[in-house]
């Protein structure tokens, strides 16, 4: 089944434990969605007239996110499930909102057992499908800021189905500093399954993670969850170094305390990136690379900026008075360095200095009683104000020292459209262009929905700045502060990337203007001799009064098919090449720069050209363009395999990339079914194997290592604090007979680990290598061959299929156990479990266990004279004088190297021999437990033990 249509078939369970939602996979297939509304309606009387007016229409019955983002190029993909309940045939209407730059990929219906697969094809003529595709950045928007509408909508026959698959693609841009990733939650009605999964892969490593509470609609009808401080509810969050997971899986309870009539908002997720080197990460993968330029530490280039404000009579009210607040604190915000001056505009231009004068206290104080006394009349002369305010620059820059670097910007907000002078659009295009000649940026920030929002738009897009929708809301002033914090610090100016001609066959744009703080310049290329072994790169640009040379060579060494950025084989034996997530975001950003050119050019003969540019790229890679459309193909039957149909679309790829980049096996040889990707960080100590025990005592940078040969069935107990955190963990064992010529008569592995959690509730954990039984009040079973995240009462269980379960307990504990399964196991393998401690901080002082003991301890080796220690084996490359102090035993112990499968190949230990007996506090004997969920261990605590 391909991975697209397992969004809306294989959800994993859901975590509304307390409501009653958990079930098995199977049983959450027949309960039907009237039964769960049914229950809210119980809980939550005032939807009883909701649900009457529910059953009028179409029912939907999942509603699933799910985005990938690799190296910052987001794959998103919708699964929507809709269901007629109706005896007759009922339209259904399938919308989403994406953001405005991104680019559509895939979309397809399932009807019944018929699939309808749409085709990216060139924008030649009208067809007559049943597809009804809408993508407006004006009035049909619904007001929201930076999104386009999705829309699809059909006939479903009575008491048949349809699902809906979405996809797109976009680069996350950074603005403040952050990356900001922005899924539209707006199912209009309450789902009985409801997930948004983001999984984040970033190789030069996530310094920073947050969820932000979700983002309403403005229309009075959305609500607010009760806690807006913080991720919404049901959200959880698992990340390492270099990869995050979070997941957003409301119950129906949770969604209607969120909004009764379904959650209407966007999920929001905002991270950045390690950054070591200055002139950037540059990444290289099978004949693409992406340069990801973004400096800092550097001095701020002073500013010459001019606001230009709109002062016409439809700015009065609110508009202006929001305006005049948001300016009041960004004139204070500008550096003595920096120099401005004020235009106000409508049907007459008004200049309050017309001249450009430095940031000084007394200087911005009559600034700001200028502004405070604008008041609003007449119409708007954009052309006039924009044209006065270039003058008011060029002739200060004119009378510059020219030595003086700095950047000249405009900052011109409007609210409506040219009614006064010059009111033909592509008039003022061409007059800005003309009198700007390069040397200045305009930013432009449009309020509200009257805006000629094209205008501002190109005029940004001509004149190297950007623009900005602020909508008529009560944070309209912080939006445009916000605004203006990303260009509030420019740190370099005339921007060149350059890379050899010989190796580089394409290169997207690589001169900039500017570059401001908290932002990031992205170029993508097509490498094209690739013999030569390196790709050199070199920087130039204008920082105050320096010029800034940056130069690196990048090697080309992973130029080979099949390997992926972090040097791991691709998956072959399929036929079919792996995506590269590269070449994705190289085509993305060409065909973004074509569809600039062609949206800038004047010339019919060059726009045509570049239209035919733009329409094969996007056509090639599956972009949704104006100059493309899509259609649907002839329906093929769901019986001839949806792979078939799909194919390797990008809807699919995000996966296989991610497979890909995380699937990078440390084991040798053929042994494990699935090699270990980490979700959070683990420590080496731990029990694996045979089993080995590892100890990491991080404060003397130490590491001890020991065996411990049980029987098959004794159960071992690894972390004994009952009495104090609540904790125990248990290991039971299986044998198996040992491997040829080897010196044990068998070996043994941990099959089942259990773990009792007593506080704040009591919850019982049983994992296998096939499942993982959770009794917590309600009893919950979890197939290990599926991913899936439940958490309630401070109780956390994740599984990762078939690699791994992470165990968190009330965020200061955390156990990780991987699975260890055999394709083809020798006599001597068992399918089996390894035990990891990756956060032991809620452990208590008192914790003890055949791991527990050394958690609050602190160990250091002395050099003991060989006399006393003679009675030892000397063996070639020992050390048995060297003697390990802990817990005031003294240990004899040697150097070996130990395979460990924590994410690393092998550890350095200092190893206790003879079952750890001068380790471990009394004997293996004291460490075995009477049955599985066991507690009555009281080492140190003057109690008697139980056996």
């Amino acid at each position: 089944m391909l991975l697209l249509l397992g969004l809306c078939l294989a959800l994993p369970l859901c975590t509304g434990w307390q409501e009653g939602l958990a079930a098995a996979p199977e049983l959450q297939e027949t309960r039907s969605r009237d039964d769960l509304l049914e229950q809210v309606g119980r809980r939550v009387p005032r939807q009883l007239r909701l649900l009457q007016r529910l059953k009028t229409k179409p029912l939907m019955t999942e509603f699933s996110v799910k985005s990938t983002i690799i190296s910052r190029y987001a794959f998103t993909t919708i699964s929507c499930r809709m269901l007629n309940r109706a005896s007759e045939d009922q339209e259904a209407e399938f919308q989403m909102q994406i953001p405005v730059a991104a680019f559509i990929t895939n979309f397809t219906m399932l009807i019944g057992d018929k699939v309808y697969q749409g085709e990216i094809t060139e924008k030649e003529k009208k067809n007559g499908d049943r597809v009804k595709e809408e993508r407006n950045k004006a009035k049909e928007d619904n007001g929201e800021k930076g999104i386009e509408m999705f829309r699809a909508s059909l006939v479903i026959p009575s008491k048949d189905k349809v699902v809906f698959l979405l996809s797109y693609e976009e680069l996350l841009q950074r603005r403040l500093g952050k990356y900001e990733h922005s899924i539209s939650m707006r199912p209009q009605q309450l789902v009985g399954r409801l997930m948004v999964e983001v999984n984040i892969l970033e190789k030069s490593g996530i310094t920073s993670l947050e969820v932000l509470p979700l983002h309403n609609s403005r229309q009075k009808s959305s609500g607010r969850g009760e806690d807006d401080s913080g991720p919404p509810p049901s959200t959880v969050i698992n990340q390492n170094e270099t990869f995050a997971k979070v997941v957003f899986k409301p119950s129906v309870v949770q969604q209607a305390k969120i909004a009764q009539n379904g959650i209407l908002g966007d999920f929001i997720v905002r991270y950045d990136v390690d950054r070591k080197q200055n002139i950037g990460d540059i990444q290289v993968l099978n004949g693409y690379f992406v340069h990801y330029f973004a400096p800092k530490d550097l001095p701020p280039l002073p500013k010459n900026v001019v606001f230009v404000l709109d002062s016409s009579a439809s700015m009065v009210g609110t508009k202006l008075r929001q305006t005049k607040d948001a300016l009041f604190t960004i004139l204070h915000d500008l550096r003595p360095q920096d120099h401005f001056s004020i235009i106000g505009f409508s049907n007459r231009i008004k200049v309050w200095k017309d001249h450009l004068v430095s940031a000084t206290p007394d200087n911005v104080r009559d600034g700001k009683v200028y502004i405070h006394h604008m008041s609003p009349t007449g119409g708007t002369d954009i052309n006039g104000a924009l044209q006065r305010a270039i003058r008011v620059l060029n002739e200060y820059v004119a009378r510059n020292d020219v030595e003086d670097r700095s950047v000249s910007l405009i900052v011109f907000l409007t609210d409506g459209k040219p009614t006064v002078g010059e009111t033909h659009s592509l008039k003022i295009l061409s007059n800005t262009k003309e009198a700007v000649r390069g040397r200045i940026c305009i930013f432009t920030i449009g309020i509200g929905d009257d805006v000629d929002f094209k205008l501002l738009e190109k005029l940004s897009l001509e004149n190297c700045g950007l623009t900005r929708r602020i909508l008529e809301e009560e944070d309209a002033g912080s939006q445009l502060i916000g605004f203006y914090d990303e260009i509030r610090t420019p740190l370099l100016s005339d921007i060149r990337v350059n890379y050899r001609p010989d190796s580089v066959a394409h290169a997207t744009r690589t001169l900039f203007p500017n570059y401001f703080n908290g932002s990031e310049i992205v170029i993508a290329g097509k490498l094209g001799d690739r013999t030569m072994g390196q790709l050199h790169v070199e920087v130039t640009a204008s920082n105050s009064k320096k010029f800034v040379i940056l130069k690196t060579d990048v090697p080309l060494e992973l130029q080979k098919v099949g390997r992926d950025v972090t040097g791991s084989e691709g998956s072959k034996g399929d036929g079919k090449d792996v995506p590269n997530h590269l070449e994705r975001l190289w085509s993305y950003l060409t065909v973004k720069e074509l569809l600039s050119s062609w949206l800038q050019s004047g010339d019919e003969q060059e726009k045509e050209r570049l239209r035919q540019k733009v329409q094969t790229l996007a056509v090639n890679y599956h972009f949704l363009t104006p100059v493309t459309s899509m259609k649907l193909k002839k329906p093929a039957d769901l019986t001839e395999g949806l792979e078939d149909s799909y194919g390797m679309s990008a809807a699919t790829g995000p996966e296989t990339v991610m497979q890909s980049l995380r699937g990078v096996s440390m084991q040798p040889g053929p042994a494990l079914k699935k090699p270990y990707n980490p979700r959070i960080k683990i420590s080496k100590t731990s029990a694996d194997g045979d089993p080995h025990f590892v100890v990491d005592f991080p404060l003397s940078k130490l590491t001890v290592c020991f065996n411990i040969d049980g029987q098959p069935g004794d159960i071992l107990r690894l972390i004994s604090d009952h009495m104090h955190s609540g904790v125990t963990v248990n290991g039971e064992l299986i044998g198996a007979p040992a491997p040829p010529n080897g010196h044990k008569k068998q070996r043994t592995y941990f099959h089942t680990i259990t773990i009792l959690v007593n506080k704040p509730e009591r919850s019982y954990l049983e994992i296998t290598p096939h499942r993982v039984i959770l009794d917590g009040g309600d009893r919950l079973v979890l197939p290990c061959n599926r991913s899936v995240v439940v958490g309630s009462r401070g109780l956390e269980v994740s599984v990762s299929s078939n690699a791994s379960v992470t165990v968190t307990i009330q965020g200061s504990i955390a156990f990780v156990i991987l699975i260890h399964l055999y394709k083809e196991p020798a006599p001597y393998q068992r399918n089996h479990l390894g035990f990891y401690i990756s956060n032991s901080k809620g452990l208590s002082g008192n914790c003890h266990g055949l791991l527990g003991q050394f958690l609050n301890q602190e160990a250091k080796l002395t050099e003991e004279p060989a006399v006393l220690s003679k009675n030892l084996p000397a063996q070639a490359g020992e050390r048995p004088e060297t003697i390990l102090k802990v817990k005031g035993h003294r240990v004899p112990v040697v150097w070996k190297q130990r395979k460990i499968y924590n994410g690393e190949e092998q550890i350095d230990c200092w190893f206790a021999r003879n079952n750890a007996a001068k380790l471990i506090d009394g004997e293996y004997e004291d460490y075995l437990a009477s049955h599985p969920f066991d507690t009555e261990m009281t080492f140190g605590l003057g109690r008697p033990k139980r056996l």
